[in-house]
């Protein structure tokens, strides 16, 4: 399934968008780096787009989508449901 990848830098940290046919999810993190370095993990995103991801000034979230089942991140601590926008 095709799932819609939002990172975006917080002032609190960073938070983690998923957004997909079965709905939407989210996780927030301590830090921007916290926040690439899991979404890599995960293969949510790619090395390079990591490594794009860490020039974006702040305030600029990085989009991209992959597939995989939304169900393999429910243990991962993404929480189900609309977030609000970033602070």
């Amino acid at each position: 399934m095709k799932i819609q990848v939002v990172v975006t830098r917080t002032d609190a940290g960073a938070t983690t968008k998923l957004k997909s046919n079965a709905g939407e999810s989210s996780k927030s993190y301590a830090s921007w780096d916290d926040a690439l370095k899991e979404a890599e993990q995960l293969n949510l995103i790619n090395t390079v787009e990591a490594t794009a991801a860490k020039a974006l000034p702040p305030g600029f979230p990085l989009h991209t989508t992959t597939e995989m089942d939304p169900g393999n991140l429910a243990n991962d601590g993404f929480t189900p449901g609309k977030t609000p926008p970033p602070q």
